[in-house]
């Protein structure tokens, strides 16, 4: 793996443990308090595969709302061609940051908006 690939696969988890993370296990405790199941993973780098989406390291919160057999989920993803940090839930077009602009507020945000596909209206 190059240098500069590197380090924005380090920044990338930096961010993760920093912002990401926190929101994400807050929600997470949220959504079972609600009565849904909830969990955090994370996808590690696959240099030998940089080319496939899959590949990128990810941080990704999956929701089984209560009464149902399926398992959205919300991925925040590490584009290490583009340098960016890519949000994406079902059924929602993706969403693009330059890393650096990856902060409380847009995690906040996003979570808010994944959380209006991933759980069904009561």
């Amino acid at each position: 793996m190059d240098t500069e690939t590197d380090l924005f696969v380090q920044a990338f988890w930096v961010k993760c443990r920093d912002i990401i993370r926190p929101e994400f296990d807050e929600a997470v405790d949220a959504l079972r308090g609600a009565g849904h199941e909830a969990n955090v993973a994370t996808l590690e780098f696959s240099p030998d595969e940089a080319g496939n989406a899959d590949a990128a390291p990810a941080m990704v919160l999956t929701v089984r709302p209560k009464g149902s057999d399926t398992a959205p989920a919300l991925h925040v993803r590490g584009d290490v061609v583009a340098r960016d940090a890519i949000f994406v839930s079902a059924l929602e077009t993706p969403r693009r940051y330059d890393l650096a602009q990856v902060d409380l507020a847009v995690v906040k945000r996003e979570l808010a908006t994944a959380f209006a596909t991933l759980l069904p209206a009561e």
